[in-house]
């Protein structure tokens, strides 16, 4: 399907390079929130490369290349050499990356240079940070390249290190809860409570999946036993059960078990609320990423949009809500792309 795509996109261009430019663009727009969005956009890109004169291929060059590579190809080995135990071999490939998109893709006075994903974090950004300069969307995902930095960098024992080039990664993408995490874990190694819970509060207000908040409030319940607020950690424990399963959990409550001495027992109600609202975190999912996400996906439905894009958004507040207006919609929008698939294999 992807080839397909791909191909599909080929063969809408013309030979005239300005009108193809325009049109490449179009297609990246098209497809930034497709399930294969990544080899898509790199097809997108190399076709766009050709369309340039030989002065402006190698201006490119000098941004988007490290040494004989480009920068994807450099983080691809440093994932390598990680999942090979090399943690020191893949920090200084990250480092390096770190050091290009600090001189090549920092934000300027006239703009912001963002690593969005897809068109979600581009609207939740806006609405959140309400900017006043224009901003364009980097080559590359640094925000995804610097999160891996500063969790190599943690996993050395370098939460010091990490601190800065994930502050890096969350300014390439402050809507990214992944950099946000790997923070989170630094100020644990460097027993920085104050800010782990600022981290984690910062985290919650764009967390848009079960998992990234079933997370958060396991760190939530990790700052309360360090606060030696054993009632709030067991209520913050529990209520991350409710969006996302973790074997750990069991052993963090009979961590705060032998600290109390007492027999942990499930909260009421009444306690896990009131133990969010001590720390004035709102429960539950952020009604701005649900807005946003449902706003999108009616979009998608009402203006013939991309049905894939329209299941992406509404899947995301489904998992967050299980709202049943919701389920019926991705039914019926279901229902529709499987009819439409059939009618064109009758074709």
């Amino acid at each position: 399907m992807v080839n397909d795509i791909i191909e599909a996109v080929r063969a809408g261009l013309t030979g005239d390079n300005k009108a193809d430019a325009v049109y490449l663009a179009e297609q990246a727009e098209k497809y930034a929130a497709h399930e294969n969005a990544v080899e898509i956009l790199q097809a997108i890109s190399e076709m766009t490369f050709a369309l340039l004169s030989d002065d402006q291929k190698e201006r490119l060059k000098e941004v988007m290349f490290i040494g004989s590579k480009r920068i994807d190809q450099h983080y691809n080995e440093a994932v390598k050499a990680a999942n090979e135990g090399k943690l020191k071999d893949a920090a200084e490939i990250l480092s390096k990356i770190e050091e290009h998109a600090e001189k090549h893709f920092s934000s300027t006075e006239e703009s912001n240079r963002f690593s969005f994903r897809n068109p979600f974090e581009e609207y939740l950004y806006v609405h959140m940070y309400k900017p006043t300069k224009r901003h364009e969307r980097t080559p590359f995902d640094f925000s995804k390249m610097l999160s891996f930095y500063g969790y190599i960098l943690v996993e050395l024992r370098k939460p010091q290190e990490a601190v800065p080039v994930l502050e890096k990664a969350i300014r390439f993408n402050p809507v990214n809860p992944e950099p946000r995490y790997e923070l989170a874990e630094a100020f644990k190694l460097l027993l920085e409570d104050e800010q782990l819970l600022e981290c984690v509060k910062d985290t919650l207000k764009i967390a848009n999946t079960p998992y990234a908040i079933a997370r958060c409030y396991c760190n939530l319940g990790f700052y309360a036993i360090n606060v030696k607020d054993y009632d709030s950690a067991v209520a913050f424990y529990y209520e991350s059960l409710l969006y996302a399963e973790n074997v750990n959990v069991a052993g963090e409550l009979q961590h705060i078990s032998a600290l109390t001495g007492k027999k942990v027992a499930p909260p009421t109600r009444a306690e896990v609320l009131a133990a969010f609202e001590k720390y004035d975190i709102p429960n539950g999912p952020n009604q701005d990423v649900v807005n946003i996400a449902y706003s999108l996906g009616k979009y998608c439905i009402d203006n013939g949009g991309s049905p894939n894009e329209a299941m992406f958004y509404l899947n995301m507040v489904h998992d967050l809500t299980n709202d049943l207006e919701v389920k019926d919609m991705m039914d019926k929008l279901r229902e529709k792309m499987q009819a439409d698939q059939a009618a064109q294999e009758d074709k």
